[in-house]
């Protein structure tokens, strides 16, 4: 039995940061409101960003081939799922959350990477807190935009990692 091939390449639009889908919630929602969201959230990997998606333990999907790989781009690895857990909890208490819901839940969130890569994580399934997420490409004019709220908090946290990922991602999106 053959291989299934992946579809040919999409055409890929540059994003901008004006996408009105794509904004930080004004205000920053309270530390109480994040906290409670962090508690409830977890992620859930997609085949679709991941270009080799069986070693994740995923089926490949049936879709458009996409532009922004996990494993790809931002050279993240099996062995990283372990840290999604801490990594939607640092976008969450950084205030990296969209301004939209669907069925009580946040469409997007961010967050910032020990080693810079931002990723945007999307609702896989509303009401139950399911996130499936992407790295930002390094063109993404919206990763400024998560970059300077991340700033905000990351300056007053205890945790060197948080000043470590923020200079990264300074440097990967500048």
């Amino acid at each position: 039995m053959a291989k299934p091939r992946r579809p040919k390449r999409r055409l890929v639009v540059e994003r901008s940061s004006d996408n009105d889908k794509r904004r930080l919630r004004e205000p920053a929602p309270t530390d109480e409101a994040r906290e409670a969201l962090a508690a409830r959230i977890r992620f859930a990997g997609s085949g679709k960003h991941k270009l080799e998606p069986r070693a994740f333990g995923l089926e490949p999907a049936p879709s458009d081939e996409d532009d922004t790989y996990c494993d790809g781009h931002a050279d993240f690895r099996p062995e990283d799922m372990a840290r999604t857990g801490r990594l939607l909890q640092r976008g969450l208490l950084a205030g990296l959350i969209g301004h939209n819901d669907k069925q009580g839940d946040r469409t997007l969130i961010w967050t910032i990477d020990d080693n810079g890569w931002i990723y945007e994580g999307r609702i896989t399934i509303p009401s139950q807190g399911l996130y499936h997420a992407y790295p930002l490409l390094t063109s993404d004019a919206f990763a400024k935009i998560v970059i300077a709220r991340y700033a905000e908090w990351a300056y007053n946290q205890s945790d060197p990692r948080s000043l470590t990922a923020l200079q990264d991602a300074l440097d990967r999106y500048s």
